[in-house]
């Protein structure tokens, strides 16, 4: 068995001289080498041992050893966390047994080294020089790249669907979730990638459509629809992601909310549409108004303690301000907000959808930081793939890659239209400065309202309408702290035409975002109430026959900065709320988990 040693304090390599045509230079006598034949498979052992500059041995006690390669010829790559075995962890060795996928074709490897997991992070050796020597004799390996951790998914969902006796919704249910972790943990940089979630998203809803049609699945059923996903999606590269994320983020489920947490399970009432609403939790990694010593990391959290009543709940919707701007580098906006979807889509059990909101994207540290203030902002590119915008889970229905969307609870007859009230541009005024801050403007384009007019609202005259979203709707509420708020007027319209059945046109009072949207509802609409978050007050209203809702913070602190109150480490640190509705009796109880005070209307 070849012996393998790195140095990851020493080891060294130049960079290569074209990207574009990326070949690694192993002519130096210090690199580790292998050589192997086409079709050898598990014998094919190497013995690695990891030490530091120094010579000691890195301890790799809970490091999870995975081997990454990219093969000859440069089309495909292997991705293998499953057949490394730790010989002695404290004294840095493991052995990896190469499997047959390694040695498809011939010739020299662009690029192969070990990298080193635990706890979500990681380390790499030095590449290592890997000829695979061609075979003339046998044959029948066909070229593909390989992937472990979707090659393990593929074969988790057939074990779902037999454990599940038949019940495929539920197999497919929780196989989409594990479809979306691994989308979490993996990147799309790699040049030539042509994969698109939406296309993941067209196979699932066939194989699903066939097996309700058909009332069975065959193992050659879900072999021919999943291939072509397999053989798209294994031309990801892994990227850093914790394993054991529910029971590593923030310690977990903290005692302070157990009882909490066994009492609002007892509270919620199975015989009602349960949906979860949780809002402005405001994860951040650093101090900041929210809290003190760090404790507004502690809001991640407060998604478990959702995600433990989750399995009782039709839905859920976290309803923006997700995480904090308070960063100047938009690199922690960003991690937070990859955080926030990993945690979000992981803990609950109930198909769920993430809305923007005003802090979501770091504006407030663009606003007025010149020509370069658009550096400071998340891009919308990370919030679809964090909040999984190109996926559609669970069946929702989006505009393209939206934000904004409509889930129709199955057989319950209630539809669920979140609405992105934060379609702000990215653009810069004369001075350089960005013209449609998010922290302090509220944008809600036509193509949504139009969407809204046309697709959402456009519902069967037995279905109940929720409608959700992160700013309350510009004048429905005694106190909005938003200071621009663009067609907000417009939806308040659309949303009481919807609810007395007119028809008409709908057009803007402002010209930075025009509007002009033809709407015709037939029948009076069932519109069961608007449920917003952003001022950190609870409130309930009722304008123009429409229950307007104001739902309270899940950041543990309320007021301004001068008397501000905080809750943290105390029972009433976390606030969120289910939404129990009576589809029969037309009325809503609003169940609240800690501050806020429950309440009871009809609609």
């Amino acid at each position: 068995m070849e012996i393998m040693t790195f140095n990851i304090d020493e080891d060294r390599r130049n960079l290569v001289d074209d990207k574009q045509n990326f070949n690694i230079d192993f002519h130096d006598s210090k690199y580790n080498w292998l050589q192997a034949r086409q079709y050898e498979e598990s014998m094919r052992q190497v013995e690695v041992h990891v030490v530091h500059g120094n010579g000691s041995p890195v301890d790799l006690t809970g490091v999870n050893p995975v081997f990454e390669g990219w093969l000859p010829e440069g089309l495909y790559r292997i991705i293998d966390a499953k057949h490394s075995v730790m010989i002695d962890a404290q004294n840095g060795i493991f052995r990896f047994d190469f499997p047959a996928p390694a040695f498809q074709i011939a010739g020299s490897y662009k690029q192969a080294f070990f990298r080193l997991m635990k706890d979500g992070m990681s380390v790499t050796t030095l590449e290592f020089s890997l000829d695979v020597m061609a075979d003339k004799v046998i044959s029948g390996l066909v070229p593909s790249d390989y992937m472990t951790p979707f090659e393990d998914l593929y074969l988790k969902l057939k074990d779902y669907i037999v454990k599940s006796n038949g019940d495929f919704d539920t197999a497919m249910t929780q196989w989409k979730k594990d479809v979306a972790n691994l989308i979490t943990g993996l990147n799309d940089d790699i040049g030539g990638i042509n994969l698109t979630i939406t296309e993941i998203k067209t196979q699932l809803a066939s194989l699903e459509d066939k097996i309700k049609a058909d009332g069975l699945a065959t193992v050659a059923d879900l072999t021919n629809m999943l291939n072509p996903i397999i053989d798209r999606l294994d031309k990801l590269e892994a990227k850093e992601k914790s394993s054991d994320l529910l029971t590593d983020v923030g310690g977990g489920i903290r005692d302070i909310f157990t009882s909490q947490i066994s009492n609002m399970k007892a509270r919620i009432n199975p015989d009602l549409v349960n949906i979860g609403m949780i809002n402005d939790v405001h994860y951040t990694d650093r101090d900041s108004f929210w809290g003190p010593d760090n404790d507004a990391e502690t809001g991640i959290t407060h998604l478990l303690n959702i995600g433990e009543v989750s399995e009782k709940l039709d839905f859920a919707v976290s309803v923006g301000d997700n995480i904090d701007d308070n960063n100047k580098d938009n690199h922690f906006s960003i991690k937070r907000i990859e955080d926030y979807g990993m945690t979000w889509f992981t803990a609950l059990e109930c198909p769920s959808a993430v809305l923007l909101g005003n802090h979501d994207d770091n504006s407030s540290h663009a606003k007025s930081s010149g020509a370069t203030g658009n550096d400071y902002l998340v891009p919308d590119s990370k919030f679809i793939q964090a909040y999984r915008q190109n996926v559609n889970l669970f069946g929702e229905k989006r505009n393209g890659n939206s934000n904004y969307f409509y889930y129709d609870i199955p057989n319950k007859k209630v539809r669920v239209v979140g609405i992105n009230d934060y379609e702000n541009p990215n653009t810069l005024d004369s001075d350089g400065n960005l013209k449609y801050p998010r922290i302090n403007t509220s944008v809600i384009t036509g193509a949504q309202l139009k969407w809204l007019a046309t697709d959402a609202l456009n519902v069967s005259a037995d279905t109940h309408v929720i409608v959700m979203l992160h700013c309350p709707i510009d004048g429905t509420l005694k106190d909005n702290p938003t200071e621009h708020c663009y067609n907000h007027d417009v939806l308040k319209q659309l949303l009481e035409a919807f609810k007395n059945g007119t028809s008409g046109t709908l057009t803007s009072s402002t010209t930075d975002f025009p509007v002009n949207v033809d709407y015709s509802f037939a029948n009076k609409g069932t519109l069961i109430g608007v449920f917003a978050g952003h001022t950190h007050t609870e409130e309930y209203r009722v304008i123009n026959g429409i229950n307007y809702v104001q739902n309270l913070n899940s950041v543990g602190c309320a007021g301004n900065a001068e008397d501000r109150i905080l809750y943290f480490d105390t029972k009433d640190e976390d606030s969120w709320s289910v939404i129990g509705i009576d589809t029969a009796n037309k009325k809503v109880k609003l169940t609240k988990f800690g501050r806020g005070t429950d309440l009871d209307f009809t609609y």
